[in-house]
């Protein structure tokens, strides 16, 4: 499948200066002399090659479109990726745990987002990348020329594009988002390296230029859909910057060989470094009558922190997510049982997530947390605590469980309070 890695242009910004408070206005050219852009793009070519440090072994391609032509081309691949069981499952669980209140409609708000933000992407089927431009190209416009000349590069030396394939085909979406965060992260760095070495009225003109994108999609969607769409810059970018503190870029060339593997590396560097590992965590297999399992994996430390995040402070959520050591999650859903030939699938779902922390304060941390984030933001009622250290909310329209025992920490979600108690009975609670 190919996998667009795009660069949201408002994320200059917020790696420059750290300042996210965006204006609404843009203009907007009405064409395009590609052949005029020549002699820049080969320039930019060499400042990426200069900067990077490594020459391309294919000469990229450059596609120049209008901002319209953009949004079009990536509405067009997101809806290609997005499949309506995808959409559909994805928009009753974010539902029944409280991150969507169902007046928003998943799939829409994502190709719309994209489209809004995306300044530029790079598609490592073809090698091609294309740029947000006008008939000649604005130093913010430059800069992401360079930011996607580096993902070429890096994937031309690297092949990093084809593993975080193979692991989003696989259903490894944690390890796919770790490579997500280094390649992004990376890109962002030696954007920003190529802009200092611009004048600084050209710096300024692109900051200024990136204040004025369009968050209007942004600005209606709920906070955690920007924090999760600008993890790997963000993030990445942090955790680049401390790879180059260690080994210069020498040390940013080994991290392809050695990728990461969790959002934790990312998220704590050192423990790259180190290269430690997740903690391997078995969820025991349980059928439930009427469902199959649609997904399972790592939910990962970084969205066991936005899933927090949505219901709790965010020093609290860093603290409860930061004693991440390993997990594992399973959806169930109806599946072909229940999903028609135009998308239209039921709406029943049930979710199991069994955390292990690094210590049993860790865990005490996390449950207490995922409780105080499972009250604010989940129509599951009143909760009832008993010794053992297991929690039951009862009175609400859904069914909600949470189990602290030793270092680990089981969450069971449910559409319906029969299937909830089911998995729980299933899983030893």
């Amino acid at each position: 499948m190919r996998r667009l890695l795009p660069i949201f242009a408002l994320l200059i910004v917020v790696a420059a200066c750290g300042d996210d408070s965006l204006d609404t206005s843009t203009s907007v050219p009405t064409s395009i002399d590609a052949a005029a852009l020549e002699e820049e793009i080969a320039v930019l070519v060499e400042a990426a090659e200069q900067i990077r440090g490594l020459e391309f072994v294919v000469s990229p391609t450059i596609t120049i479109v209008t901002p319209e032509e953009l949004a079009e081309r990536v509405r067009d691949q997101i809806e290609e990726d997005l499949t309506p069981e995808d959409v559909a499952v994805a928009q009753r669980l974010y539902e029944v745990l409280g991150l969507l209140d169902g007046t928003v409609d998943l799939g829409q708000a994502y190709t719309d987002l994209y489209a809004e933000q995306v300044g530029g992407y790079y598609d490592s089927d073809t090698g091609e990348m294309v740029i947000m431009g006008g008939s000649s190209l604005s130093p913010l416009s430059e800069s992401i020329v360079v930011h996607e000349l580096v993902h070429a590069l890096t994937d031309q030396h690297y092949g990093f594009a084809a593993v975080s394939d193979e692991y989003w085909e696989s259903d490894q979406f944690e390890r796919a988002v770790a490579i997500s965060a280094l390649a992004e992260g990376d890109a962002t760095y030696f954007q920003l390296v190529y802009l200092e070495t611009l004048p600084v009225a050209e710096q300024l003109e692109a900051v200024e230029e990136s204040l004025a994108t369009d968050t209007t999609v942004m600005d209606s969607l709920p906070a955690w859909f920007g924090e999760d769409l600008t993890f790997p810059y963000d993030s990445g970018f942090g955790f680049v910057e401390r790879l180059i503190t260690e080994g210069d870029v020498a040390g940013v060339n080994q991290a392809y060989e050695l990728l990461p593997e969790t959002t934790e590396q990312v998220l704590h560097p050192e423990k790259y470094l180190i290269r430690e590992p997740a903690v391997e965590v078995v969820l025991p297999e349980v059928e439930i009558t009427g469902y199959e399992v649609f997904e399972e994996g790592t939910f990962g430390e970084w969205n066991t922190f936005l899933y927090l995040l949505n219901g709790v402070p965010r020093g609290e959520a860093v603290v409860a997510s930061a004693g991440w050591g390993g997990d594992r999650y399973r959806i169930y859903w109806p599946g072909s049982l229940d999903c028609e030939g135009d998308g239209t699938c039921g709406t029943s779902i049930a979710f199991a997530y069994l955390f292990r922390g690094d210590t049993p304060r860790d865990a005490e941390e996390l449950a207490t947390s995922l409780k105080e984030s499972i009250a604010a933001r989940m129509d599951v009622g009143s909760p009832r605590s008993t010794d053992e250290g297991v929690t039951t909310f009862s009175g609400g329209a859904r069914f909600a469980y949470v189990r602290l025992q030793g270092s680990e920490v089981l969450f069971v979600a449910a559409e319906d309070t029969a299937t909830g108690q089911n998995l729980v009975a299933g899983l030893g609670g």
